[in-house]
């Protein structure tokens, strides 16, 4: 197994070696995003001992520079970016073939040099004076998943406009791919950087302190897979592919801090909370949680509104405190199927009491891009705790109040089931 020449040197060397190299039989050359270097090294061994004969090659980059590699017509079998938009950009130049495939995700992390010399503890203190952050360059993948990590911050009343421009001031480098910016804060080139999970890698685990991403506020990376639309053996390209999807390529990726593309099989029945006083987030989540009436104060960014609905035939004005559930449901991180054409819209949420009362939300009914409504996971009823610090459903603008679920035990994400074919 070897690797190509790095992408900023291509430009002459695929025209004159790799063509040589893609016209020898059993030969895969894979593009593929600088995140994935360990992983699919190790997967390129496990498919060689399955394919006697077989040479994997890779070009390891940033997913930007690979798509404009290959809409310049570089020559490659099989590509495997970190982002739906690099893909997209290479399909648009005509060089992807079929439909690609959501192979693995993954989550960002902040990491810190291991002597911490500016005393960074998390988030908050990437905006001292003085702190010297290193980001990767516009259009790489990871800084895309970034500026959406910055976005929620800013719409945080907890951060705000003014710390994404305090952070962004503090920027001291931007790097071709997500490897630099790990290996500049592994060597003490910088205070802070954003990476994957997945770069806090053996070789400079004990260069650099990993700093958890809150959930609330981080973002989960899709990669998609596809063999290219001139693969000199697309036969072999696709075994490549099948291969990394497959249980055996999974199972290295998750090994190398990856998250598997799988869905699981959800069961047809929810588990509520022992504790009445608590309740689960779970289901097509990849965060499962346990919360209570305090998490939500203490962790979380309340709302407050006022709301009227019909009890019976009672009409109850009042007003409530609470957690957005879109908020609680990005802390849970749903495991969205990315190759289902916006699966967030057939995805919905099963609410339950302690004594099995169900009510349904439809996921696009909190999602920000389309309904947006403000259902809340209430602890507070006009300024006083629930009885018995419970937590309730909270659902403004219905007119009857048959969704303002008593007593939440738990909240399942689930998927709608798939039309036949």
């Amino acid at each position: 197994m070897k690797k190509l020449l790095p992408v900023l040197v291509l430009a002459a060397a695929l025209l004159i070696g790799v063509m040589g190299i893609s016209a020898q039989e059993n030969t895969v050359i894979v593009f593929a995003a600088s995140s994935l270097t360990d992983a699919f090294e190790e997967i390129a061994t496990s498919f060689e001992a399955e394919h006697a004969g077989t040479d994997v090659i890779f070009s390891f980059a940033s997913s930007s520079d690979l798509a404009a590699q290959l809409s310049e017509g570089a020559p490659a079998d099989v590509f495997a970016s970190a982002n739906n938009s690099q893909m997209n950009a290479a399909r648009e130049a005509g060089r992807i073939a079929g439909s690609p495939r959501t192979f693995v995700k993954n989550r960002l992390v902040l990491i810190i040099p291991a002597d911490n010399p500016a005393g960074i503890t998390s988030l908050r203190d990437l905006v001292n004076e003085g702190v010297r952050l290193v980001i990767a360059a516009p259009d790489v993948p990871v800084r895309t998943y970034t500026n959406t990590m910055l976005d929620r911050l800013a719409a945080d009343p907890a951060y705000g406009e003014a710390y994404r421009e305090a952070f962004m001031a503090n920027v001291v480098s931007e790097e071709q791919n997500v490897r630099q910016v790990a290996a500049k804060v592994a060597l003490g080139e910088a205070d802070a950087g954003i990476v994957y999970v997945s770069d806090v890698t053996p070789d400079i685990s004990d260069q650099v302190i990993a700093i958890p991403i809150p959930d609330t506020l981080n973002t989960i990376a899709t990669y998609p897979i596809a063999v290219t639309n001139d693969s000199i053996n697309p036969e072999l390209a696709q075994s490549f592919v099948d291969y990394v999807l497959s249980d055996a390529g999974q199972n290295i990726l998750v090994n190398w801090n990856f998250i598997s593309a799988r869905i699981p099989e959800l069961a047809n029945t929810v588990t509520l909370a022992a504790d009445a006083t608590s309740f689960t987030v779970d289901g097509q989540v990849l965060n499962p949680l346990t919360l209570t009436a305090d998490n939500l104060r203490n962790n979380f960014s309340a709302q407050t509104v006022d709301v009227t609905f019909l009890s019976g035939e009672e009409t109850v004005t009042t007003r409530f405190t609470g957690v957005p559930l879109y908020q609680i449901m990005s802390a849970a991180q749903p495991n969205f199927n990315a190759d289902v054409r916006n699966d967030r819209l057939s995805t919905f949420i099963v609410v339950s009491a302690p004594d099995g009362y169900q009510a349904v939300i439809a996921w696009g009914e909190i999602d920000p891009e389309f309904g947006n409504q403000p259902i809340l996971v209430a602890f507070e009823e006009n300024g006083e705790p629930l009885e018995g610090n419970i937590v309730r459903l909270v659902v403004p603008g219905d007119t009857r109040g048959g969704r303002y679920v008593n007593g939440v035990a738990n909240i399942s994400l689930r998927d709608a089931p798939r039309a036949a074919e």
